[in-house]
C-alpha cells in the first residue's frame, strides 16, 4: 500500500504540487519508505552467499594445510624427528572435522614448522611460495569463517527495527496526507477518490471466505 500510495502522488504531482505543506509531507513519506524498502530487503537477504565463500574458502585452506603438513611430516619420519612429527600429526578426515578455530590454528602451526625448515623441504617442492599462500588463506578463513552468522545477525536486526520503520510511514499517512487530502475533497473530488482507494489496504492472506452452510434439506413427506 506504501508504493501504490507515493505511486499514485506522484502520478498526480500538477495537482498538489503548488501546496508546500503537501510537497514536504510527500518528501517525508517517500524518504521513509525508502527506510522500509531498504530494511526489508537487507531482512530478506539470504545466508547461501556467505556459506558458500565459507565452504570454498575453507576447502582451499583444508588442502593447503595437508599439502604443506604432510610434507614437514614426511620429512619428520625420514629424520626421526617426533617432536616436529606431532606437530603434523593429522589426517585428511581429521582436519575436515576440525572446528573453524582449531583449523586456524592448525594453519598457523603447519606454517611455522614449514618456515623453520625452509632449507630442507625444498627437496620436497615446498617454497617459500607455498607458506605465502598458506598464510594468505589463514588469513582469508579468518574473515569468512563468521560471514554466515554475521548475516544471520544483521537480518536480525533489520528485522527487530522494520516495525519502528513501518510505524513511521504509517504515521506520516494517518496523521499528515490523510488529513492534508481533505482539502482536495470538493475541489478535485476524482483525485481525493483515488487517493482513498490507494489507501486500501488489500488482505494478501490468501484465506478464502468460509462458505455458507448448505441449507437444510426439507424434511421427507410423511406417507
Amino acid at each position: 500500500m506504501f508504493d501504490t500510495v507515493s505511486a499514485y502522488m506522484d502520478g498526480n504531482k500538477a495537482i498538489w504540487s503548488s501546496n508546500k505543506s503537501v510537497a514536504d509531507t510527500v518528501n517525508d513519506l517517500n524518504a521513509a519508505i525508502a527506510i522500509v524498502d531498504d530494511k526489508s530487503g537487507k531482512q530478506a537477504a539470504p545466508t547461501a552467499g556467505a556459506t558458500d565463500d565459507k565452504d570454498q574458502t575453507r576447502e582451499a585452506y583444508e588442502d593447503k594445510i595437508l599439502e604443506v603438513g604432510d610434507q614437514v611430516a614426511a620429512m619428520a619420519a625420514k629424520n626421526h624427528d617426533v617432536v616436529l612429527g606431532a606437530q603434523v600429526n593429522f589426517t585428511r578426515a581429521g582436519v575436515q572435522k576440525m572446528a573453524s578455530d582449531e583449523l586456524e590454528k592448525t594453519g598457523n602451526r603447519v606454517s611455522a614448522a614449514a618456515a623453520a625448515n625452509m632449507a630442507a623441504l625444498a627437496e620436497y617442492d615446498i617454497l617459500p611460495a607455498d607458506v605465502t599462500e598458506l598464510d594468505g588463506l589463514t588469513a582469508k578463513f579468518n574473515e569468512v569463517k563468521t560471514g554466515p552468522r554475521a548475516v544471520v545477525v544483521k537480518r536480525a536486526g533489520e528485522t527487530k527495527t522494520l516495525p519502528e520503520a513501518i510505524n513511521n510511514v504509517t504515521g506520516i499517512l494517518r496523521d499528515r496526507l490523510d488529513r492534508q487530502m481533505t482539502k482536495f475533497r470538493k475541489t478535485q473530488p476524482e483525485f481525493y477518490a483515488g487517493y482513498q482507494s490507494a489507501r486500501v489496504v488489500v488482505n494478501r492472506s490468501g484465506k478464502a471466505a468460509t462458505p455458507p452452510a448448505p441449507p437444510t434439506p426439507p424434511a421427507a413427506p410423511v406417507k
